[in-house]
């Protein structure tokens, strides 16, 4: 493969000062790069205060798991977790060793898939299954029992969270560590694997050009440590550099990609074009991997991709489906249609759709993992929590803001600074818990100097029905705090608590005060009825149309996904130009126009379909002259 020097010079100093120049010796073998962790030679002499012992342990590990690997064909992250030491493998260079892996074709599993695979050749126990069955229905009698018992408890809806939250076991120490590193590992191995799309690599480009252009907030686009005070400013200046390299990179991607479609080219050569274009994506999603962009941006990238997959799938589907009876000329909008989206992202529908299951494989496993560790500290939710009641927000409420605190926790926690999670986590929880209370426990929010007065006025009323025998008047109150009489009956009436719409009324308590409030936000019956007869008319409306006319009418109205495309994205996907795909659109609203297709429509524009359900007078009103008004302002956009 070959490669412009200035395309890769950046990224090459980048890796050089991503793994260190002491530890790790990084080799560049043809398009490459490689990483072996080594250990110092015997002819020079460490300093005294560095211990070698953990790099070489490091480094007859790492050569173990890709043996390992390489004769099982995947690993599982509790081996990787027992054979890499935390004070060797920092995150950095977990980041190079995934990508060794994938060179090798070394797949992450959980413990779990290991295990299936390892066990799938091997019958079943039936004595063991039996005892499992046996114990599952022993549970089930249980809980029938307990429900029929205690049904009077079972409304109490704290005690059913509370006794589902105690069959949750608690964690030990290193069931947490060991939680933290299979997020850290799934995480990163998640990154990596939608990173290393071409596509998601030109979107995470354009995020950064916006945060280097100030579009983008820094803070809330990359991903930094409060302790690492230089961070931002050493990012700041690598961002521009890096993405310089990873646009020439899809630049010889995008042209390999061209070469790969000509009928010329034979099957070496693709696989050798392929080749190029995978290592090519890994240098890319080593720079990205250096400027830190979170994870909540990466996630939006993944599900993009995964509408395009199903969008292939589903063009694919009915290409092959003979019951459609598509015409030749829907057929090739179809087929540029299906070749515009692969020439979007790179790859063919079968590589994508293998993609994307491996991708949502293992965002499953990083979210798991995430679950669980939050799951083992929801009694450190509870403890906190009971310390904020009587504060203006409910029981259940402060606990599920809290459980908000303790997610972002799971996000945040760092395992290698050495405090335990429940330490960390508690931070988190009582600022979710605390922001919460300020924001939602009154409608408005009431400043501090003025709760201040609000008690004071409360404590003179309690002293003045103590004194009276009687509720005190306004002119009382206000003589006793000294305060002006329009001043203490505003306090006063700031005082007062909202009623919860919740709240139970009369004394069966099955009606509650909302019932009995009119929802102005509720939809409408008829208008939704209305609406859905809209979509189904202007269905068959459109049925009438060509593909490429009834597809170019969607995707430019927002009739699909309710998102307009532009001339030019219209065309990028049919491979047409502006101008044809405005001709195609115009010659499409010329026929809607049509009376025969604008009379199923112009009755909800003058009311005479709800006249005939009943609901109101039909008008007189034009109802085609309007159809082509509005179709002639539609058109005359452009």
């Amino acid at each position: 493969m070959s490669v412009p020097g200035e395309a890769y010079a950046g990224g090459r100093r980048n890796i050089h000062r991503l793994f260190g120049s002491r530890n790790p010796r990084v080799r560049r073998t043809g398009a490459c790069l490689e990483v072996f962790v080594t250990t110092t030679p015997a002819q020079v002499q460490p300093p005294a205060t560095v211990n070698t012992v953990p790099l070489a342990k490091a480094g007859s590990n790492i050569q173990l798991l890709i043996s390992k690997g390489k004769s099982q064909g995947y690993l599982t992250y509790e081996e990787l977790n027992e054979l890499l030491p935390d004070e060797a493998i920092a995150p950095d260079r977990l980041d190079a060793l995934m990508q060794q892996f994938d060179e090798f074709g070394i797949e992450l599993l959980d413990e779990a898939e290991g295990n299936k695979q390892v066990a799938s050749a091997a019958p079943d126990d039936p004595d063991e299954k039996m005892m499992i069955e046996a114990e599952e229905e022993i549970e089930n009698i249980k809980e029938d029992e307990t429900v029929e018992v205690g049904s009077k408890r079972i409304d109490d809806p704290v005690r059913m969270y509370l006794t589902q939250m105690g069959e949750i076991p608690l964690l030990t120490r290193d069931e947490e560590i060991r939680l933290a590193k299979k997020i850290e590992l799934t995480r990163m191995a998640f990154r990596r694997k939608v990173l290393e799309s071409d596509y998601c690599i030109n979107s995470a480009v354009d995020i950064l050009a916006q945060v280097a252009s100030g579009e983008l907030p820094f803070d809330r686009t990359m991903r930094i440590s409060t302790a690492e005070v230089d961070a931002k400013g050493t990012i700041s200046k690598r961002i521009p550099e890096n993405i310089n390299t990873v646009r020439k990179i899809l630049e010889q991607n995008r042209l390999d990609w061209e070469n790969l479609q000509k009928p010329t080219c034979s099957d070496a050569q693709r696989e050798e074009i392929m080749r190029r274009m995978r290592n090519r994506r890994r240098k890319a999603v080593t720079l990205l991997e250096e400027l830190s962009l979170r994870t909540s941006k990466v996630i939006p990238l993944m599900r993009k991709l995964q509408n395009i997959s199903t969008k292939l799938s589903n063009l694919r589907n009915q290409l092959s489906d003979k019951s459609l009876r598509l015409t030749e000329d829907d057929r090739q909008a179809m087929l540029e249609e299906l070749q515009g989206l692969m020439d979007l992202v790179l790859e063919d529908a079968d590589a994508l759709i293998r993609r994307c299951q491996a991708i949502q494989l293992v965002f499953n496993e990083y979210e798991d993992a995430k679950r669980k560790l939050s799951g083992g500290n929801l009694r450190l939710v509870v403890s906190i929590a009971k310390k904020y009641r009587n504060r203006g927000l409910s029981f259940l409420d402060i606990i599920q803001e809290g459980n908000t605190g303790l997610m972002r926790a799971v996000d945040k926690y760092e395992y290698r600074r050495g405090y335990k999670f429940s330490t960390y986590a508690t931070w988190w929880i009582r600022q979710a818990i605390t922001r919460a209370i300020a924001d939602h426990a009154r409608t408005i929010r009431i400043p501090v100097h003025m709760i201040e007065t609000m008690s004071k006025l409360r404590n003179i009323s309690k002293k003045l029905l103590q004194d009276l025998g009687r509720e005190p008047t306004i002119e009382e109150i206000s003589k006793e705090a000294k305060m002006p009489i329009g001043e203490c009956r505003r306090v006063l009436k700031i005082a007062r608590h909202p009623i919860s719409l919740d709240r139970p009324v009369g004394e069966s308590e099955d009606s509650y005060f909302g019932d009995f409030l009119e929802d102005e936000a509720a939809e409408n019956p008829v208008e939704t009825a209305t609406q859905e007869m809209l979509r189904d008319r202007i269905d068959q409306v459109l049925k009438t149309l060509t593909y490429r006319e009834r597809e170019i009418i969607k995707l430019r109205y927002g009739l699909g996904d309710g998102y307009t495309y532009t001339l030019e994205e219209v065309g990028r996907i049919f491979k047409v130009t502006r101008e044809r795909v405005r001709q195609v659109e115009a010659k499409a609203i010329r026929k809607l126009q049509h009376p025969v297709r604008s009379r199923k429509l112009e009755g909800f524009l003058d009311g005479s379909v709800l006249a005939t359900l009943g609901l109101i007078a039909p008008s007189n009103g034009g109802g085609e002259d309007a159809v082509e008004a509005v179709a002639t302002d539609e058109t005359s956009d452009e």
